[in-house]
């Protein structure tokens, strides 16, 4: 007896029916309730990231519509007819790879099959994939057709770039929209799969292939598939690390660690784990972006919108980081710049470490304001160069009030809050600028910005912030607001420019 052909487990456990679409019920119960009352469009748009269900869902409705003699979601799975269009032997379930097939005249051959009656079925399903690849003259060949198709004709459209199918497209066809899938929708599946196929996993290793499959199924079956290969059960967390090449929690920790803490030798040894560990950069950068942002979902106290697992949110929410939603914000634009242009670089690595090792200095160019409310500094020459020696050393206030600058400083933040909650661009703009000082009954305010439009915003909303300091501190201050475009300000850089110099004393190296 020969051995049955071994069957990846995304086909062998594809859905037979709409019911079992997994993660997509706003797509599966609108069809479903579609077919029960009869009203089927001419032609169906599924659009969505890859590995979510588009082109298994276009099979869904080509079996609902040609399993029985008449169109249904409640078919035998066990008829020939089914069986035909499952094995992909019908003649009148035709898929086309829009990739591959994206001229003119295969659609010009297209539109001229589909004036044959169906063989044995009810209609006739053309099945276009990834229809976005298709060109401009093969959309404008088709365009009529789907207008007035015939009345037993149905097409089915699948593509994962929407915004590139033609607007007179998208028009004539009922359009659903797939999303990615919840971390719990696909563990829940994994472990029903596992549970069928009798092999014990433990739940932490599947929220690990979860995470990587970034809400694909697709994905996340063809991980396990991989991790089967290695070895059935009893597999270890590290294992599958290292099979699937996944970046640890620990090291993405280690990384934002060592740069709150500015610990210089421990960066370098965990980028040295990183280059010897053979982690792709590209996924290691990708990781640490999504690690950033989610630093920031948990400074702005939103934990639940967070896609890890549990365990691992504990690990988010102890830790205590001095960032404010700014720095975060600038760090994870740093890096997301980085990331479109590293595909540019033929030596990743050391542009990703080159990046990694600016940014244990980044807030040295975000502390002047607290520079400017120390009435001395012993040595002013160790002061940054962005920050002039005048601008160190604020002028003698005069406090003919109860109130002194620092005390303004120590509440400003409450103060922004409550002119935010008026006036949300102003606190914004406020936000940016520097409390200089305090001269009699007149809070002199710096601001860095050099658009005309924010300074006419600032200037008419100067009652506005006289009002909110008098809410909050109980005394009449006067406001002036002072735009000063000698300081130059420091903002990361459009394009990473690395220069040989710079690497060659970092690393230590000799012309």
């Amino acid at each position: 007896m020969s051995k049955e052909t071994y069957q990846i487990l995304a086909l062998k456990w594809r859905p037979k029916k709409l019911s079992d679409l997994i993660g997509q019920d706003h797509v599966s119960q609108t069809l479903i309730k579609a077919f029960e009352l009869d009203r089927i469009p001419q032609a169906f748009l599924f659009s969505g990231p890859r590995g979510v269900g588009k082109t298994t869902s276009a099979r869904l409705v080509a079996l609902a519509l040609n399993a029985e003699d008449k169109p249904t979601v409640n078919y035998n799975l066990d008829s020939e007819r089914v069986q035909e269009i499952i094995d992909g032997r019908s003649l009148d379930v035709i898929e086309i790879d829009g990739a591959s097939n994206r001229g003119i005249d295969e659609i010009r051959e297209l539109r001229d099959s589909i004036n044959f009656m169906p063989t044995n079925s009810s209609f006739k399903v053309i099945i276009i994939d990834e229809v976005h690849m298709l060109t401009t003259q093969a959309f404008n060949a088709l365009l009529k057709t789907i207008e007035e198709p015939p009345q037993h004709v149905k097409f089915i459209f699948a593509t994962t770039d929407v915004h590139k199918v033609p607007q007179t497209i998208i028009s004539r066809c009922q359009r659903y929209d797939f999303l990615p899938l919840t971390l719990t929708d696909i563990v829940n599946r994994l472990n029903f799969i596992l549970k069928e196929e009798k092999i014990s996993f433990q739940g932490e290793i599947l929220e690990m292939i979860a995470q990587k499959s970034e809400g694909s199924m697709r994905d996340a079956l063809g991980f396990l598939d991989q991790i089967l290969v290695y070895q059935n059960s009893d597999i270890t967390k590290e294992e599958v690390q290292s099979i699937l090449g996944i970046v640890s929690d620990e090291v993405l920790f280690e990384i934002s660690d060592s740069l709150h803490t500015k610990n210089a030798e421990k960066l370098l040894a965990t980028l040295d784990q990183i280059e010897h560990s053979g982690f792709s950069i590209d996924e290691v950068l990708k990781n640490l972006i999504i690690h950033f942002k989610n630093l920031i979902l948990i400074n702005l106290d939103q934990p639940t919108l967070l896609r890890v697992s549990a365990e691992t949110l504990k690990k988010y929410q102890a830790v205590s980081y001095s960032w404010s939603d700014r720095d975060l914000i600038r760090i994870s634009n740093i890096l997301s710049n980085l990331y479109a242009e590293l595909k540019q670089y033929t030596n990743q690595f050391v542009i990703f470490q080159l990046t990694i090792l600016k940014l244990i200095h980044f807030d040295k160019t975000i502390d002047i304001q607290t520079l400017l409310s120390n009435s001395s500094i012993e040595n002013p020459s160790e002061v940054p160069d962005v920050v002039t020696k005048e601008q160190v050393t604020p002028k003698q206030e005069s406090k003919p009030n109860s109130i002194g600058l620092t005390e303004i400083q120590a509440n400003w933040k409450s103060i922004l809050t409550s002119i935010r909650s008026k006036r949300g661009s102003i606190g914004a703009l406020l936000s940016d600028c520097i409390l200089s000082e305090l001269d009699g009954t007149t809070l002199k305010i710096i601001s860095y910005d050099r658009s005309d439009f924010n300074k006419r915003l600032l200037e008419d909303s100067i009652s506005l912030i006289e009002q909110s300091l008098k809410d909050s501190l109980n005394i009449e201050l006067s406001v002036e607001i002072t735009i000063d475009t000698s300081v130059e300000k420091i903002e990361e850089s459009k394009k990473l420019s690395v220069k040989e110099d710079d690497a060659i004393s970092i690393f230590g190296g000799k012309e």
